[in-house]
């Protein structure tokens, strides 16, 4: 009977478990490492992964599935892979299969580091999804500045016009009339800086909306375009996000109550920034984890198709969801 296989990455090279032996290969240069961990498996690389041709071997990485696969094996994913787990707890251990001293395996290390973290950095720099989260950081500010002004503003109508308050109780109206009343000049002002933060806020709604439309077309369709730009801008880049299983777009933004849940033994969270859509938190609460699930499946598809394909389905994944929310609320009442 055939050992069980793990492939266990580390910087200066790879090493395959074939049940407790193992078969260490060092990239011959830097170059060749930042090649594989750039999605490109060096040649010297392929000939030893090919070794094991036709045989299933645990992987921790779904990009590096979808490679070996072409190399002719049948990679499992299992994350975290627990062969890994168990050797990066000794560095020891891994300095001894490689053949490598700790500063030959630290200087490596940096260097390959060092390479990837550039050529990020250019990727980003050249890609329009660092257009989308920097506009959608500059909105979650200028919310954040039109919060901290109406603050300022009602706290002063409530001490000082308290009839404003039952005249109306919008918010924003009340700013309106105060920026063109007879009220103290710095009230006043204020009021006249609201308007125009909310006015550059319209602004830059419009254009992550455009950006949206030119980049992620399917996802801003599911699920809005703000909603769809503020995942994108949580994950770092479309790339990124396509990347993901459904499982975890479902609670992106919640890890701190997921480390909690995990840490204390509690239930974890059903759903993190997605709980922001009208179909999950308009949801009967009995159901909002089967919405979030159902939503961030079909975010996971279109953010795939957006980033690999190109192709606009998204109408038709939008009108899916509504079906499938339709039929989970009726099965509710």
């Amino acid at each position: 009977m055939e050992e069980s296989l793990s492939l266990v990455e580390t910087a200066a090279g790879l090493i395959v478990f074939e049940g407790d032996e193992a078969k260490p290969y060092l990239f011959r240069s830097v170059d060749d490492a930042v090649k594989y961990y750039s999605g490109t498996i060096p040649p010297s690389a392929v000939s030893f992964l090919q070794g094991w041709r036709g045989r299933s071997i645990m992987v921790e990485r779904r990009s590096l599935a979808e490679s070996l696969t072409r190399l002719g094996l049948k990679p499992v994913v299992q994350e975290p892979l627990k062969k890994a787990v168990e050797l990066r707890a000794d560095v020891k251990k891994i300095l001894k299969i490689l053949g490598l001293s700790m500063d030959e395996y630290r200087v490596f290390t940096v260097r390959v580091a060092a390479r990837l973290a550039r050529a990020r950095v250019e990727e980003l720099a050249k890609s329009s999804d660092l257009d989308i989260v920097i506009a959608m950081q500059a909105y979650d500010e200028l919310v954040k500045m039109l919060n901290i002004l109406q603050d300022r503003i009602m706290i002063w109508v409530k001490e000082r016009e308290p009839r404003l308050l039952e005249e109306s109780k919008d918010a924003e109206k009340i700013v309106r009339r105060i920026s063109s009343s007879k009220t103290p000049a710095y009230i006043r002002r204020i009021a006249e800086l609201y308007l125009e933060t909310e006015d550059c806020r319209g602004v830059v709604e419009k254009h992550i909306s455009m950006l949206m439309d030119e980049t992620a077309p399917n996802l801003s369709t599911v699920i809005g375009p703000l909603l769809g730009a503020r995942l994108i801008s949580k994950t770092g880049s479309l790339s990124r996000l396509a990347s993901l299983p459904a499982s975890t777009i479902q609670i992106l933004g919640a890890e701190k109550a997921l480390f909690r849940a995990l840490r204390k033994r509690g239930r974890p969270p059903k759903h993190g920034i997605i709980f922001q859509h009208p179909f999950v938190h308009s949801s009967p609460k009995k159901v909002r984890g089967k919405v979030a699930r159902l939503l961030a499946s079909r975010i996971a598809v279109a953010a795939r198709v957006d980033c690999f394909s190109g192709r606009f389905i998204g109408e038709e994944l939008k009108k899916d969801v509504e079906n499938r929310l339709k039929a989970l609320k009726e099965g509710v009442s």
